[in-house]
């Protein structure tokens, strides 16, 4: 089996879909959160600095196939 999927009990997928999805449930936390609190995290000063760390990390996961060369046929 190739380095470029990921094998889970339903399905093998790519790492960038993988990855992709990852970077989706990440940002549903921020969802949850705000329904939790019943307030939007920008409206405090800590909530945004957690939603931006939230939103950083989501969007360094999307990018991990290219920073490792995942996914191109030629690897």
């Amino acid at each position: 089996m190739s380095s470029k999927f990921i094998k889970n009990p339903h399905q093998e997928e790519s790492i960038q879909v993988y990855c992709n999805r990852l970077a989706k449930k990440n940002n549903s936390v921020l969802y949850m959160l705000e329904e939790y609190l019943s307030k939007k995290m920008l409206e405090d000063k800590k909530l945004a600095e957690i939603r931006d760390v939230i939103l950083t990390v989501s969007a360094e996961i999307t990018k991990i196939p290219s920073r490792f060369g995942c996914g191109d046929d030629n690897e």
